[in-house]
């Protein structure tokens, strides 16, 4: 047995004590396969598991994981860490959840060199301490299939 393989422990498993006793000892966990390999500048791919979960970690030379890769009965989670992460693709991006939260701690930018839209089959909320709907070039058109309705202490037009 080398260092990379999981010692193999079985209930059947005692102690020297426990037989010089005549006592059994208590069914022992079967140790997670845990396998490391070294990679550039000190990074390390350090894959564990067993029969219900595998993890797979690459870790930064400090030890703390940057990217874990676990499977499990509940499916397949990815995390990413780090100071930053991009994404690039020459084809199309899509991203697709149950629901989908993006926070940004200093601020979130969407832009686009093409036309953008956004759709919700309920309610669409803009929220914020003060809000701005400029056009750079051309109209701004407010359409709906009701009433149009504006609240505020002064509404001033053209002003």
């Amino acid at each position: 047995m080398n260092a990379r393989e999981p010692a193999d422990t079985t209930a059947s498993d005692t102690t020297a004590s426990d037989q010089a006793s005549g006592r059994d000892a208590a069914p022992q966990e079967p140790q997670a396969d845990v396998r490391t390999l070294a990679l550039a500048h000190g990074h390390a791919l350090v894959v564990s598991g067993d029969q219900e979960r595998n993890v797979l970690h690459l870790k930064d030379p400090s030890g703390a994981a940057s990217l874990e890769i676990a499977i499990g009965p509940e499916g397949i989670r990815l995390m990413v860490r780090g100071a930053g992460l991009s994404l690039a693709t020459t084809g199309a991006l899509a991203i697709e959840a149950e629901s989908l939260s993006l926070h940004g701690k200093n601020g979130v930018s969407v832009t686009t060199e093409g036309d953008a839209r956004i759709e919700a089959g309920g309610l669409l909320e803009t929220v914020g301490r003060s809000q701005h709907i400029r056009s750079a070039r051309g109209d701004v058109r407010v359409q709906a299939n009701d009433d149009v309705r504006l609240e505020g202490e002064r509404i001033r037009l053209n002003s």
